[in-house]
Parts: C-alpha cells; sequence; structure tokens
C-alpha cells in the first residue's frame, strides 16, 4: 500500500509512489469509481504520468497539508507532480465559507531539463463496467458515459493526451478533472491560486491542533489522514477510503469500508478531541442524534448521508487487488446487532460536555439522545450480539459487548451527577452494578486466568485490553495484569498483535490487526510495563508506509500492510497511543486511570 491520500472531505483519491492515481470514486466516498486500478490492474482505469527511460521517485507531503508531491529524477532532468483536492476558506462579507472543489487538480512542474514524458488518462467509471466517450470542447475535455459527465481542463494539448504519445516537457502544465466551474477561464494562474489557499487551509487546520511534545509529526499525518475520512456535509465519517483490499492476500476477507460505522466514527471524534478539533465530534454527535432520534432506531453502520439499507454484492468482473476475490460492494454488517456501540455514543457526549466543553450546558435533546440510549443499553446489554469483529455465523455473550455496555452506563451517570440531574443517577445506578456483577462473574475464566471473548469461552480477545483504556476494573488488578499478559503471550508475534486466533466465518487469519498492536502499547503502560511499551511502539512505527500512512492490518510473515486503506481505526490509535507515550516519558502529569480512563495532558 505504497499511496498517498488526497481529498476535500467529499471524496478522495490514492496517488501511487509513482504519481499514479489508482483509486478515485466521484463525486462521493461511496460512489462507484472513476479510477480502480488497484483492484485491477488491467481494466480498472488510472491516470498515470511516467517518464521515459531510467529515473528515481521520492515522495512527500506538502509540510502540515494533504497537498502530495511526487518528484522525478534523472541525470539529465528533475520534475515534480503536485497532487491535490482544493479545499480553502473564501471570505464572505463578515465571515468565510469552505470551498470545496470537487476535482482532482494535478500539476507537472518542471525543475530541470526537458524530460521526455507521457500521460495516460484512463478513466473507467461505474466500478470499470461503462463505456467512456471523450469530447474536445476547446480547453476541455469532457467524459461522458451513462448518466455522468466528468470535466478535464489542462494545458497540455487534448490531441497529444488522447492519442497516448510522449512529449517534451517544457514548461509547467496542469489537469483539473471533476466538476469544474467556469473552464473556459482555468488557466495555471487559477491552479497555483487554488494551490496557495488550500496549502493555507491545510496548515491553518493544523495550526488549530493542540499536540505533545513528542511525535508530533506522526500525530499531525494521522490527523490529516481522519479529517480527510470525515464527510463535510453530515458530519458522518467513513472506516476508509477503499473497498475490498483484502486483510490478507489471496483470502475472501475483501470488505467496503466507505461507510460510517458508529464504533470507528467515535473512536475518531474521541481522538481528534484529544488534540483539540471540537468541530469534528459536534458535527458526527449531530448526525447520530438526527438519524436515531428519527427513526427510533440504532444501526451499527450508515451511508454518508445517513443511508440505512447497505446491501451487499460483489463485482465479479475485477479481479481484486493481487488477485483478491470477491470485490464487495455494500457491507451486509449493517444490520447485525452490536450492543457495544450503545455505549461509544455514550462516551463520545461524556467527553465532550464533561472534559472539552464543560462550561456549556448540554442541550435538552441531547437529553433526549442520552436516556434514549441508556434505555436500548437496558433492554439489549444481556442479550447475544455479533461482537466488534462482526462474526457473520455466530451471536453470542460477548464480553467486549458488556464492557461498553458498562462504561455507556458509567459515563451516563457521570453526565447526570455533573448537571444535578439525581433522578437518573438514581435511575441507572442500579443497572451499572448489575452489568458489572455479571462482567465479573461470566467474564473471567479462571481457567485460562483472563477475561475471555466470550462468555464461557477459552478465547483470548485483543479487544479485552480495551479494559485499561475504560478503566472499568483498576489497571492494578491482577484479572487485568494477568488478561494482558496472556493476550501479550499468545496474540503477539514480535511487535505485532492479532485480534484472535479461533477460526471464525472465513478460516485462520494470519495477519495483525494493527490498531490492536496499539492496544498492546496502551495496556501495557497502564499495568507498568513500559519498557515492553516503548520497544513494540518503535517498531510498530516502522511498519507505516512512506508517507506515514497505515492500513488496517499487517501481513504477520512479511510486514507488508493489508486491509482498507487508509484505515481510520489505525490512525485514531497511533495518536492515543503517541500522547500516552509522549506523557509518561514527559511527565507532565499524570495519568488518571482512576477517573476517566483517558489521557489529560493539555
Amino acid at each position: 500500500m505504497d499511496y498517498g491520500i488526497i481529498g476535500n472531505c467529499h471524496t478522495c483519491a490514492l496517488v501511487s509512489k509513482d504519481a499514479s492515481i489508482d483509486w478515485f470514486c466521484y463525486p462521493e466516498f461511496s460512489n462507484p469509481s472513476v479510477f480502480a486500478k488497484v483492484l485491477d490492474e488491467k481494466i480498472g482505469g488510472s491516470f498515470s504520468i511516467q517518464p521515459v527511460g531510467e529515473y528515481t521517485t521520492e515522495q512527500s507531503y506538502v509540510k502540515n497539508t494533504n497537498i502530495l508531491e511526487t518528484t522525478f529524477k534523472a541525470k539529465q532532468w528533475c520534475f515534480k507532480v503536485i497532487d491535490f483536492m482544493p479545499r480553502y476558506k473564501k471570505l464572505l462579507g463578515k465571515g468565510s465559507k469552505i470551498i470545496k472543489g470537487n476535482q482532482i487538480v494535478r500539476i507537472i512542474e518542471r525543475v530541470k531539463g526537458k524530460p521526455e514524458i507521457m500521460v495516460t488518462f484512463d478513466p473507467k467509471p461505474g466500478y470499470a463496467t461503462k463505456e467512456v466517450d471523450f469530447v474536445s470542447e476547446g480547453k476541455i475535455l469532457l467524459t461522458k458515459s451513462e448518466g455522468l459527465t466528468l470535466e478535464l481542463a489542462t494545458s497540455l494539448s487534448n490531441d497529444i493526451l488522447l492519442k497516448r504519445e510522449p512529449f517534451r516537457l517544457e514548461r509547467s502544465i496542469y489537469f483539473a478533472f471533476g466538476t469544474i466551474e467556469n473552464p473556459d477561464s482555468f488557466s495555471m494562474a487559477r491552479v497555483r491560486k487554488l494551490l496557495t489557499a488550500t496549502r493555507k487551509y491545510w496548515q491553518a487546520w493544523v495550526s488549530s491542533l493542540i499536540l505533545p511534545e513528542q511525535h508530533r509529526d506522526m500525530i499531525i499525518r494521522s490527523a490529516l489522514a481522519l479529517k480527510l475520512l470525515t464527510y463535510s456535509k453530515t458530519g458522518a465519517i467513513i472506516a476508509a477510503a477503499t473497498t475490498s483490499i483484502p486483510e490478507e492476500v489471496g483470502s475472501p476477507r475483501c470488505w467496503d469500508y466507505r461507510y460510517c460505522w458508529v464504533r470507528d466514527a467515535a473512536y475518531t471524534v474521541d481522538a481528534l478531541s484529544k488534540i483539540g478539533r471540537l468541530h469534528e465530534a459536534k458535527k458526527f454527535m449531530d448526525f447520530m442524534l438526527e438519524r436515531v432520534l428519527n427513526d427510533d432506531h440504532l444501526q451499527i453502520m450508515y451511508g454518508i448521508h445517513g443511508e440505512t439499507k447497505l446491501r451487499e454484492y460483489e463485482l465479479d468482473h475485477l479481479s481484486g487487488y493481487k488477485g483478491s476475490r470477491p470485490v464487495r460492494i455494500g457491507n451486509a454488517a449493517y444490520n447485525q446487532d452490536q450492543h457495544d456501540v450503545y455505549g461509544e455514543l455514550i462516551d463520545v457526549i461524556y467527553l465532550y460536555y464533561v472534559y472539552y466543553e464543560f462550561e456549556n450546558k448540554m442541550p435538552k435533546r441531547y437529553w433526549r439522545f442520552l436516556t434514549w440510549l441508556v434505555n436500548q443499553i437496558r433492554f439489549h446489554w444481556d442479550k447475544k450480539d455479533s461482537g466488534i469483529w462482526e462474526f457473520r455465523g455466530s451471536m453470542l455473550h460477548f464480553t467486549y459487548s458488556k464492557l461498553m455496555c458498562w462504561v455507556g452506563v458509567d459515563r451516563a451517570i457521570k453526565l447526570a451527577q455533573k448537571y444535578g440531574k439525581d433522578d437518573l443517577v438514581a435511575k441507572w445506578i442500579g443497572l451499572r452494578d448489575e452489568i458489572y456483577a455479571d462482567f465479573l462473574k461470566n467474564g473471567y475464566n479462571e481457567e485460562v486466568g483472563a477475561f475471555t471473548m466470550y462468555y464461557g469461552g477459552k478465547e483470548l480477545d485483543a479487544s479485552m485490553l480495551h479494559m485499561t483504556y475504560h478503566d472499568m476494573i483498576d489497571p492494578k488488578d491482577p484479572r487485568v495484569i494477568s488478561t494482558v499478559k496472556g493476550i501479550y503471550e499468545d496474540l503477539r508475534q514480535g511487535h505485532l498483535v492479532q485480534r484472535y486466533k479461533m477460526k471464525d466465518d472465513f478460516g485462520k487469519s494470519t495477519s495483525a490487526f494493527t490498531i490492536c498492536s496499539f492496544w498492546m502499547i496502551d495496556s501495557l503502560i497502564a499495568i507498568g510495563e513500559i519498557d515492553k511499551a516503548k520497544e513494540i511502539f518503535e517498531k510498530l512505527i516502522k511498519s507505516a508506509n512512506h508517507l506515514g500512512l497505515f492500513s488496517e492490518d499487517i501481513d504477520v510473515e512479511t510486514g507488508e500492510l493489508r486491509g482498507n486503506f487508509p484505515q481510520a481505526y489505525t490512525h485514531i490509535a497511533l495518536i492515543n497511543t503517541s500522547i500516552l507515550l509522549s506523557e509518561w516519558s514527559t511527565k507532565r502529569k499524570k495519568i488518571d486511570w482512576a477517573t476517566t480512563g483517558r489521557s489529560k495532558w493539555f
């Protein structure tokens, strides 16, 4: 996964190490692809820029931005490709407005010499199912297929572009592909203004972050990647930018992650809030409140506009990433029961109104939302569900789900206590105690010496590391320590940690789930194993790609990135763990596990 991501918080594109755009859905994240070479090298379609002859490349982001630069070098020449999607502030009277140009902008900047290059513009709309007609209209090249027209504005001759012939780069040229406003007035000067405005926007966004002393560059890159996975129109946050990048090459573990999982999004706004970004948390909470109170129902995931039916189907004509099939669109897990999501949503509200916006009163509609969520926990906590890992063939009493139900009621009680709502405290405290007693009685297996995946089971599960994060039980409790150590010995291979080892719906997994490695570091810090935590962290961060980006999984044997990319889960965990380690090293403030289970360094 040697890709960079560019985007505008409506959609995004993946750019390879040699400046080929191999994934782009249009006009929004969950729409069909226009370029999908990442899922089929032959027919997927791409937008590549390649010099003739031997060359080397270097790729990096413009500092503190989502603007990507790929530099091509040879002895006699040098040029760079600058890729971005416009996002900037425009002043309007006394206020301002965020402008999201829905186009990919590419600049080929000549640095030295006159390299011979070839541009291959090969759009394949509709997941490579639709025929394309190219219509040249002056400066604009229209890409027309059934029901979809995209515009390409460029300073390169349309004739050269369509013939796919090499040409000498004698001056810098540009491309803008997507929806182009006033295409006749497009020029290199306009493109450079868009570049400058976009650079200023991202650097201003980064300047709003509250950062610890250590690991700043990694946290910034992770935060920028998470921001690109937010859908600014509604506040939804997608789990990853892609579909069907397999957890293991050759396996059917291929899923569509371009949707808003409640759990993933809650984790995202938690991490962003820690570094000072409250806007995304508020947008997400409003998105969820509107869905739930309108429908009187909460499901585990939604489309970016709040769609509730995300039918899953397969694209048989695509060969898949490195031959891994099936390529799936949609996600059948949308109709699963996963009872932990109630607790994760309550936790977001709790953090927002207790720690980050503590001077503000919580609106009445949020009290209705909170009460509704606690009631759902009351109705469902003691029922079986599909669990955090979304087992398709099993419904069990998953221990993690019970943990998060307890977290939800506990945080709701703390909110009620903060605002003096003693009637709600009295109403909910018995429920919290009931879940707690049940968790201790049934979640811990004396024979195994650990809290296990599900009640009555013997399987270890890395999600139980979250006990230290949420502080359901004191991290010095022998049962917590033995659970952490058991997972460390059984599910860890070097610096990588697997979710579990048992067979699931698709056999035994051979990849490591990267967020679990970060959870292991957090838990080792909590139980006082600092040296082990640091050792894993230093190795783990080297697993990122050349741009500091992570996918969902890491192949245990090869160390290669696997799974959908970039993965919100992993970058959330990187932010959290980096902050914890920075706290420990600088000793600015002791970690108060007893009250919050959260880092409160700022």
